[in-house]
């Protein structure tokens, strides 16, 4: 299946555009002129449309050719377009009038300023966080809205979320749960946020899930990783030490690896030993990130 993206994104890019001018101009006036609820309410289900429906067909592709296949990452491509382009528009909305209030617009028109700001790029996100922020506190938009963005941002910043809704993945290719701070509070700030709580959110997805005794994460990072040589053969039975000589993990049989390690590894590194590798220390180049991936690879024995 070939998926052709051209010519019919043409009338979608150029409807924007003029929307665009005139929240432009609409801006230099700010302080004069209404916000048009019903208009921005019609134009912004129109792009919860444009969200939502490549992104149920991307999934329906998902399942009949396979997450990795050409096809879907094609698409991908197209659902990156139309998120730049919606991302465009909504941006242009935030910034002449600020966060439209959901009790004025449609739930629908509501849900689109939320998803389009979710699924644009680094900067944009966090760009409007705060302003989702303020729209959240002032009863503008709801919590859980902001509960999404935050974690987010924090995941794209190699953080722990707060709120528990994101998803990630090991170097392995597992779906997890993206590492969570303070996790004895989490289903306390979920209530507060209007989420259910985090075990019936995980409903669905093949991640076991048990309430902690403790904060594991307190000043700690998490590394998922893969160890190999530098033939590129994956290296089981790898254990991996923290500088105070403390055992912070071991590669499985397929040479990955999940470690909770001190956060003062991030300045002293980490040590891989194994058989015929007598030690190798890994330095972290990022030294402000909590949640890190890479691959380590071990010279040769």
């Amino acid at each position: 299946m070939q998926i052709v993206v051209g010519d019919n994104m043409l009338p979608y890019k150029l409807k924007w555009c003029f929307l665009l001018l005139f929240f432009l101009v609409c801006k230099g006036l700010k302080a004069q002129i209404a916000i048009p609820y019903e208009q921005l309410s019609c134009e912004l289900e129109g792009v919860l449309a444009k969200d939502q429906g490549p992104r149920d067909t991307l999934n329906k592709l998902a399942l009949k050719y396979g997450t990795d296949a050409d096809t879907v990452r094609q698409y991908w491509n197209y659902i990156h377009t139309i998120d730049s382009i919606n991302t465009l528009g909504v941006s242009g909305i935030l910034d002449t009038y600020g966060w439209p209030d959901q009790r004025l617009i449609s739930p629908e028109a509501s849900k689109a300023l939320w998803l389009v700001i979710q699924h644009a790029d680094s900067l944009t996100r966090e760009k409007y966080l705060p302003v989702l922020e303020q729209a959240a506190a002032e009863g503008k938009a709801p919590k859980n809205y902001f509960a999404y963005l935050y974690d987010r941002v924090q995941m794209f910043r190699g953080r722990f979320q707060l709120y528990g809704t994101q998803m990630g993945g090991d170097y392995e290719g597992n779906t997890v749960l993206w590492p969570v701070k303070k996790m004895l509070q989490l289903d306390a700030r979920r209530k507060a946020m209007g989420l259910r709580p985090i075990q019936e959110a995980l409903t669905g997805y093949r991640i076991c899930w048990s309430d902690p005794v403790y904060d594991s994460l307190a000043g700690n990072i998490v590394f998922y990783g893969l160890v190999s040589n530098q033939q590129g053969q994956r290296l089981p039975r790898i254990s991996i030490y923290e500088p105070s000589g403390k055992l912070a993990g071991t590669t499985n049989e397929r040479g990955y690896f999940r470690v909770l390690a001190n956060r003062a590894v991030l300045q002293k590194g980490l040590i891989f030993k194994g058989d015929g590798y007598p030690g190798f220390k890994y330095s972290f180049r990022n030294k402000n990130a909590e949640v890190y991936h890479d691959e380590v690879l071990l010279p040769g024995n």
